[in-house]
């Protein structure tokens, strides 16, 4: 006769999970030990999720679900506005959801969890990009592919985590540097026609060099002529 199941227990036992996780690692957890911070047995715990790699992919499904809901209704709001949204929303997730950014650092190898890992970011970047490309549209923004502006973005902002978790930046006091950084970066108009200058100076130089060498190569064909 199988047991009922108990209400809220398992998302205490997804808790306790992310917490374990977090501190030791998948393969430091044992499961015996997240049964007993639920305070349950290893078989009630069976009764909720099969085995040890369910439990840590539905931890992994538990921080992207509280990260989705966050971001729902930013796609809402004008370009520059949900630009600053996003990265705000993405860095205080990372500071309320520190056990389930920990879960992205630890582990990074275990195979079975990279699908989950890959759709995750292929999601981010897909949103980022529709924002970034709804501000192109409107004028605000000027890049030549915003795919690869969401990739760049997310970058730092993955940088940015990492160095948030180990302590060595603040970034509650970020925020808004790293808001002003990224939108700069996003509108470049004055990077933007420096560079197409940039680009023509090459172009009129590499021309030039064509021309010069053209000219050597008559002018040994002529010798060779005489």
């Amino acid at each position: 006769m199988s047991r009922l199941p108990i209400p809220g227990l398992r998302e205490k036992i997804i808790s306790a999970a992310q917490e374990a996780f977090a501190d030791k690692g998948y393969r430091g957890t044992p499961v015996r030990e997240i049964a007993r911070m639920v305070g349950v047995t290893v078989g009630v715990l069976y009764l909720y999720f099969k085995n040890k790699e369910e439990l840590y992919l539905e931890a992994l499904r538990e921080g992207m679900r509280f990260y989705k809901k966050g971001i729902r209704e930013i796609e809402c709001d004008d370009s520059e506005e949900a630009i600053r949204r996003y990265i705000k929303n993405h860095l205080e997730y990372s500071s309320v959801r520190k056990q389930s950014i920990s879960l992205q650092f630890k582990d990074y190898d275990l195979e079975f969890a990279r699908p989950f890992r890959i759709d995750f970011f292929v999601y981010q970047k897909k949103f980022l990009t529709g924002i970034i490309n709804k501000g192109v549209k409107q004028g605000i923004f000027r890049v030549a592919d915003c795919g690869d502006a969401a990739l760049f973005i997310l970058y730092i902002l993955k940088g940015a985590i990492f160095n948030g978790l180990a302590g060595t930046v603040n970034l509650a006091a970020s925020k808004d540097t790293l808001c002003n950084l990224v939108l700069s970066f996003l509108k470049q108009s004055t990077a933007s026609g420096k560079t197409d200058a940039a680009c023509h100076k090459q172009n009129h130089s590499v021309l030039s060099r064509q021309e010069i060498k053209s000219s050597l190569h008559k002018r040994n064909a002529g010798d060779l002529k005489e």
